[in-house]
């Protein structure tokens, strides 16, 4: 049994599609489609019902895919055994977040995890939370997100948050730039804006993501309440009030319990947890 046909499988069950489990391999749909039968033909079953609105495991292909995990764990443990520790972890990190918490990773202290552990490679993934992965070396960053059942999860930090205005606006003439999320389960930093709001002041533009809010605030189409970290570091905007932060957020890490103790996945936690406040934390 080929062992690029498992890894194939094995996508599609995270994916639920041929096409974005091709593209999580970096090979091309015909490919992956070929290497799926190949597969289904070596076990002499069927593992996935195929429909329009993607790919579902049948019985057979849940009990593969259970073996398939294994194998996956296996060979991540025999990695890890014969590689020499001065030559740090090795694979793929997937790391999942708000477009602006990855970003501000990019920006402030990615470069040199990277050059410390040249052979990690980090997979950027700016999406919502989805169902628990099926084994991935996956972390996720949120905020206000419970974790799922047997879920491996800690707290990162505090990130603060206060209003901020276009430099030379006024704030009393200002609108509001409000955080609004329709699919958010625990919506505290909507309720926050709401609460800062004054009878008659308006909410001009609402945007799930801090950088699109801070790009209209800093053109002067409202006032906002911003992460510290991002606002405070840019000239052309304003703190409208001092003191202690108008709010507060949790940002937790989650990460299936099947890969937490892989080294690749040990090395990210670490960086994260030690690079936290320099990311998220504005200078003193």
């Amino acid at each position: 049994m080929d062992w690029d046909n498992l890894k194939v499988a094995l996508a599609i069950s995270r994916m639920g599609s041929l096409t974005q489990a091709a593209q999580s391999l970096g090979i091309d749909q015909s490919t992956a489609g070929r290497r799926l039968s190949a597969l289904e033909a070596d076990l002499g079953v069927i593992l996935f019902v195929r429909s329009k609105t993607g790919f579902a495991l049948t019985d057979a292909g849940e009990a593969a895919i259970a073996r398939a995990l294994e194998v996956e764990r296996s060979i991540d443990r025999l990695k890890d055994a014969v590689t020499p520790d001065e030559e740090g972890p090795v694979g793929i990190v997937r790391l999942l977040g708000n477009a602006w918490t990855l970003d501000r990773l990019a920006r402030s202290v990615m470069a040199p995890f990277l050059a410390a552990n040249p052979r990690l490679d980090l997979r950027i993934m700016t999406l919502t939370p989805r169902a628990q992965t099926r084994g991935e070396a996956t972390l996720s960053l949120w905020f206000e997100v419970e974790p799922k059942e047997s879920e491996f999860a800690i707290k990162l930090g505090e990130v603060p948050y206060a209003v901020y205005c276009a430099r030379g606006k006024d704030p009393d003439e200002l609108g509001w730039v409000a955080f609004h999320d329709e699919d958010a389960m625990r919506p505290s930093i909507a309720r926050a804006h709401k609460k800062l709001r004054s009878r008659g002041e308006k909410v001009r533009v609402t945007s799930t993501d801090a950088g699109i809010m801070l790009s209209a605030v800093r053109e002067g189409i409202g006032k906002s309440l911003l992460p510290m970290c991002l606002a405070a570091d840019d000239e052309r905007l304003v703190r409208v009030q001092e003191g202690a932060p108008d709010f507060v957020r949790s940002l937790h890490l989650h990460a299936h319990p099947d890969t937490v103790e892989s080294q690749r996945i040990q090395a990210t936690i670490r960086w994260l947890r030690e690079n936290f406040k320099a990311a998220f934390q504005p200078p003193a």
